[in-house]
């Protein structure tokens, strides 16, 4: 296997990178799928880490894999360590607990931002089926769940309390800006992580053309005053 790696793979790769990077291409490339969440705008980059992930699975091979990755990296001129340099899930996660079927009488969690669609053409956008009978699922239902999933987490990122940095305890000052220790206060879930849920669930209405939920999230984003 180490063989493999360091002397086929290596030269097969690096040709793959040559040809990705003569063909171009910018953020134009990547697919806009619902659980994008990546600002990726380099293909010759993001294919060098997505390989490199799938290779470090195995253990046995992971010294040559880092070499292999750092000679790629250095093929497209990005440092080994570097930020962009890490693998990140291009696709979030949305799960959808206890999905139930009409038609087998089955209740699964389903990942909405996985599961594709029924092949063909024809084939509505926003539709999901079971993975047991492949009847679909009422996409009006899970629009209608979503909503009320979008609508608390909005009101419990409302109504959640502040704490002291340092104590870890809730403040109880109204209106003050610091704790009783005269400490910065956080929020147990940040701004960035609340509008990010929400940034989802209204890529996900577009992206299978749920318009209420669209509106829905969009509405709420909107109260998010900026920093």
């Amino acid at each position: 296997k180490r063989k493999v790696i360091s002397m086929h793979f290596a030269s097969d790769l690096s040709r793959a990178v040559e040809e990705i990077v003569k063909e171009g291409g910018g953020p134009e490339s990547f697919p806009n799928l619902p659980g994008a969440h990546l600002n990726s705008t380099s293909p010759p980059l993001e294919f060098i880490k997505t390989v490199a992930a799938i290779l470090e699975l195995d253990a046995d091979v992971q010294k040559e894999v880092q070499t292999l990755k750092r000679g790629l990296l250095a093929q497209i001129g990005v440092a080994e360590y570097s930020k962009v340099a890490k693998w990140e899930n291009p696709c979030a996660s949305f799960i959808l607990s206890d999905l139930f079927c009409v038609d087998c009488h089955e209740s699964r969690d389903v990942n909405l931002c996985e599961l594709p669609p029924l092949e063909g053409e024809a084939a509505p956008r926003r539709h999901w089926a079971c993975e047991d009978c492949g009847t679909l699922y009422d996409p009006e239902v899970i629009e209608r769940r979503l909503i009320e999933i979008a609508t608390k987490r909005a009101l419990r990122y409302q109504l959640q309390d502040a704490r002291c940095i340092k104590t870890n305890r809730v403040a109880t000052r109204a209106l003050s800006k610091q704790s009783e220790t005269s400490s910065e206060l956080k929020l147990d879930t940040p701004k960035l992580e609340a509008k990010s849920q929400l940034g989802l669930l209204r890529h996900l209405a577009q992206h299978h053309q749920l318009e209420w939920l669209e509106e829905t999230t969009d509405g709420l984003l909107s109260t998010f005053a900026e920093a």
